[in-house]
């Protein structure tokens, strides 16, 4: 199996632990655990073999065009490098160690089957993120990993903390990812690509007319994402969500 094929699982598996672990949350609750925790195992080790292929060497860059999209083109990418692969390692580690405690920690929740999936849905955008080598595949994972972080730290909705904690989390990262999806089309349109080996090369050629817009828009979607000064309050209110959630989020940011 070529690295790039084993790249391609490590996101996708814990994604289809999530839509199993969802579609038989209620019938069979007695798969919803091996669902959350196997996928994720195996996509840890799948990473550290792509890690340990890579070897820090020359990047790995693999892209298929699924549709026309006009002048600008949006590919399936992968982008593999020292970095990429290093992060990989870190997510898978860092969730398999959430799944495991939390069986113990939300044994007695109902919602369990439902939180399980969504931190396995986060877990596969982190990883789509790390891996895209395409700004618009990137996007994707960047506003599912939102979207999971809403439902994860309003778990406990009956309380006005998680709910208000929630809605802060959202909101406050949303604020963010405005100017940072502003500087993706920016760059798109100084490169006319999304794909990340062509805005390296331009970056490289002095090829972006704007280059310091475009960068702090880009730091205010990623100060948003991290909890950066002056979007950094939303963090602490995350703690409102069970507490191996609140390891993974502070991980991703």
């Amino acid at each position: 199996m070529t690295t790039t094929t084993l790249a391609a699982l490590v996101p996708l598996l814990p994604f289809l632990g999530a839509l199993g672990g969802l579609a038989v949350g209620r019938a069979a609750p007695g798969f919803v655990r091996p669902l959350a925790i196997l996928p994720t195992l195996t996509a840890a080790v799948l990473a550290v073999l792509v890690a340990v292929r890579q070897g820090g060497g020359r990047a790995i860059d693999a892209a298929t065009q699924l549709t026309p999209t006009g002048s600008v083109p949006i590919d399936l990418a992968l982008y593999l490098d020292g970095f990429a692969v290093l992060v990989a390692v870190l997510v898978t580690v860092v969730a398999t160690c959430v799944q495991l405690y939390s069986t113990a920690y939300l044994r007695d929740d109902a919602r369990y089957p439902s939180y399980a999936a969504l931190v396995s849905l986060f877990t596969s955008a982190m990883l789509l993120v790390v891996y895209s080598g395409d700004l618009m595949v990137l996007l994707v994972g960047w506003e599912i990993m939102g979207i999971c972080s809403y439902f994860l730290v309003g778990h406990y909705w009956e309380t006005p903390e998680a709910r208000a904690a929630s809605l802060k989390a959202f909101l406050v990262t949303k604020l963010g990812d405005v100017p940072f999806l502003i500087g993706l089309f920016a760059l798109a349109a100084d490169t006319g690509s999304f794909r990340i080996t062509k805005i390296l090369a331009a970056v490289a050629n002095g090829g972006l007319e704007h280059p310091t817009l475009i960068a702090l828009l880009l730091l205010a979607g990623v100060a948003g994402k991290s909890a950066q000064f002056p979007l950094h309050t939303w963090l602490p209110d995350a703690m409102a969500g069970p507490t191996p959630v609140s390891a993974l989020i502070h991980a991703a940011t």
